[in-house]
């Protein structure tokens, strides 16, 4: 990773952080961000080890800074894995591939915290919960998520454009 993209990915990082601690909704289980908006941009413009990088950092950070500690390593793995994928196909010159890659990105998202929430309910039930009522409970967050992945989409779609000139290096 070549220094300016390095830094670039820090200062997607540090913005992500702050635009998804100011504007973020309660949920029963978290909060719904625009963190998408920094996985989306960092990962379409350099690629899945930025949008590895970039989401994985930010979603371990916010949690860390928001106060739940408990989603942090999740979060990490979570958006990591999104912001790698997306970025995966992000690069590709057809928009078919690069529409695919955002869709199975914001779905590594929606089942990842799905997964991830179930998993906590049912550690939090104790001895007498049942797993299959804790994946059941662990949907309610899905609708949220699902918004999370739009609302970061539709952003990025349109700050993209406008960052693409600081964003990419001038061989490109």
């Amino acid at each position: 990773m070549k220094t300016k993209q390095l830094t670039i990915a820090a200062v997607i990082v540090a913005i992500n952080i702050v635009l998804s601690y100011v504007a973020k909704i309660p949920t029963p289980t978290g909060f719904v961000s625009l963190l998408e908006t920094g996985i989306f941009i960092a990962a379409w413009h350099y690629g899945s080890r930025t949008g590895a990088m970039v989401g994985g950092l930010t979603g371990l950070l916010l949690d860390l800074l928001a106060g739940y500690p408990q989603w942090m390593i999740f979060s990490l793995l979570i958006h990591g894995g999104e912001g790698w994928v997306i970025g995966k196909y992000g690069l590709n010159p057809s928009i078919g591939k690069r529409v695919f890659g955002n869709f199975l990105g914001g779905l590594v998202m929606v089942v990842g915290y799905w997964l991830a929430g179930s998993f906590l309910i049912w550690l939090n039930g104790g001895a007498k919960m049942q797993l299959g009522p804790a994946f059941l409970a662990g949907l309610a967050d899905v609708p949220a998520n699902i918004m999370q992945v739009l609302a970061g989409f539709i952003l990025a779609l349109l700050l993209s454009v406008p960052l693409r000139k600081i964003l990419m290096p001038k061989s490109h």
